[in-house]
C-alpha cells in the first residue's frame, strides 16, 4: 500500500510536490440531515444517534446528494451491527465504507481531508505538563 502524504508543515523535502490538502472546517455542517426512511422495525437509538453525529462533522461538508444512497446502507448496516447481527465480512463492509467517506483519521489522511485547527482567538486547553524522566533532564557542558 503507498505512503499517505504528510500533512502540510510535516513534509520533510520542501521541494516536493505539496499534497493537495482540502481543509474542513471544524465546526461541520450547520442545519439538520436528511431524514433516515420510515422502516419496521424503528431505527435503534444509537443507529439516530449516529446518523446525526456524521452529519454534523466536519466530512459532511464535502458530501454530495448522490452520496445519500451509499450512507443510507451505511446506516442500515450500523443498525444491523447496533442489533447483534453483524457478520465479519458486515463489519469489514461497515469500515470499508467509512474510510470512504473519511470517518476515520487514517481516512481523512488518505482523502487528504484536514479539519481546521482553532484560531489564536479562541480558547486553548491548557496543556499537560510532562512527567517522568525527562523533567529531571539537563544540559551538562
Amino acid at each position: 500500500m503507498p505512503r499517505t502524504p504528510s500533512p502540510p508543515g510535516q513534509r520533510r523535502r520542501t521541494n516536493a510536490d505539496a499534497p493537495n490538502y482540502r481543509t474542513l472546517p471544524a465546526e461541520g455542517v450547520r442545519g439538520a440531515a436528511p431524514k433516515l426512511p420510515t422502516r419496521s422495525p424503528t431505527w435503534l437509538k444509537a443507529t439516530r444517534d449516529w446518523w446525526q453525529a456524521i452529519w454534523a462533522s466536519p466530512m459532511a461538508t464535502v458530501w454530495l446528494e448522490s452520496d445519500v444512497p451509499t450512507l443510507l446502507r451505511l446506516a442500515d448496516m450500523i443498525e444491523r451491527q447496533n442489533r447483534g447481527k453483524a457478520s465479519a465480512v458486515l463489519i469489514g463492509e461497515i469500515r470499508q465504507l467509512e474510510d470512504r467517506f473519511g470517518l476515520s483519521p487514517l481516512a481523512r489522511r488518505r482523502l487528504q481531508w484536514e479539519i481546521e485547527q482553532a484560531t489564536a482567538d479562541e480558547e486553548e486547553a491548557p496543556r499537560p505538563t510532562a512527567t517522568g524522566r525527562r523533567d529531571r533532564l539537563r544540559a551538562v557542558s
